[in-house]
């Protein structure tokens, strides 16, 4: 039986786990606050480090969030969604996906 095996680190790894998971899934809210990084960092009990990486994290799961909707508009609008219900869908504005669709072949 190996240390990974055994109770205590198991129930200390979850425990980091769902730790980790309160920081990504807290943070973001904090900072569309306006909070700063060492302010997120003292109200949750992380360290400045640990903060800079959920931030990271986040920052780019946004990004490929945007990218995904963005490659949807064509086949949306294709199907008969309207350019304004895809920009209601998506939190675009009409502008935004009327460039992306007029951008497409």
């Amino acid at each position: 039986m190996s240390f990974k095996d055994t109770k205590v680190y198991q129930e200390a790894f979850e425990e980091g786990r769902l730790e980790g998971l309160r920081l990504v899934q807290t943070a973001p809210h904090l900072f569309d606050l306006g909070l700063t990084i060492e302010q997120v960092a003292e109200e949750l009990s992380f360290t400045i480090n640990q903060v800079e990486k959920a931030k990271i994290y986040y920052d780019a799961m946004q990004k490929g969030e945007r990218r995904a909707k963005l490659k949807l508009i064509p086949t949306l609008l294709k199907l008969g969604v309207t350019v304004e219900q895809v920009a209601e869908a998506f939190d675009f504005s009409v502008e935004e996906v009327r460039q992306v669709a007029q951008s497409q072949p």
